[in-house]
């Protein structure tokens, strides 16, 4: 019921899926949301450090079938806060989000260093998101794409009383030193072919 909401963005598909905690959030009911979340994902991150040096097994006693039991990395909640993104689970499906982020300075996915963000809400035609970048002594750039694989076209963005109108699935961000901002983003779902391409390989 999740999945159809988040992709239907209907309002009858989100009454099913109302008392989820990460929808309350999204539509601005629980701002205590996010740092709950994050605490439960850092004692997940401690439990299994703590197992991994517990544990008394060894490589020729270890279970084949389960090689990641203590595996520390934890990445949903990152998913949901910063990507608005559903959980691609284990089986290799297709990851379904709103926002996806590049680095451009060193030709990677994922958000470059220092760099921050949260999403505070999505509707079928916008996603309000904060980007802060953490640095106080250098300048950050990076790429913002709407869709995992740019599925999405953004039409504007708006931040503050200012707007800029955008006619791609992408756009890049220069965050001066220690700033941040809420960005307002526009954007027509499902408008755009999908690809593999990184935006900043084009």
């Amino acid at each position: 019921m999740l999945n159809c909401w988040f992709w239907t963005q209907d309002e009858n598909d989100k009454a099913r899926v109302k008392d989820d905690a990460w929808v309350r959030y999204l539509s601005g009911s629980d701002s205590a949301y996010p740092v709950g979340e994050l605490q439960k994902a850092f004692g997940t991150i401690r439990s299994k450090v703590a197992g991994m040096r517990a544990d008394t097994t060894t490589p020729d006693t270890r279970l084949a079938d389960d090689p990641m039991k203590y595996n520390p990395a934890t990445v949903q909640t990152l998913n949901k806060l910063m990507m608005a993104g559903l959980d691609p689970g284990r089986g290799a499906a297709p990851l379904h989000c709103r926002l996806r982020y590049f680095d451009p300075i060193n030709r990677r996915a994922g958000i470059p260093e220092d760099v921050a963000a949260l999403i505070h809400s999505i509707s079928d035609h916008e996603v309000s998101v904060t980007l802060v970048n953490l640095n106080q002594s250098n300048p950050r750039e990076l790429i913002v794409q709407a869709g995992a694989y740019g599925e999405h076209k953004v039409t504007e963005i708006q931040m503050g009383d200012q707007s800029l109108r955008v006619d791609n699935s992408n756009f890049q961000v220069t965050l001066a030193l220690g700033s941040g901002a809420r960005l307002v983003i526009k954007n027509d779902r499902y408008a755009v072919q999908p690809t593999m391409s990184f935006p900043l390989m084009k």
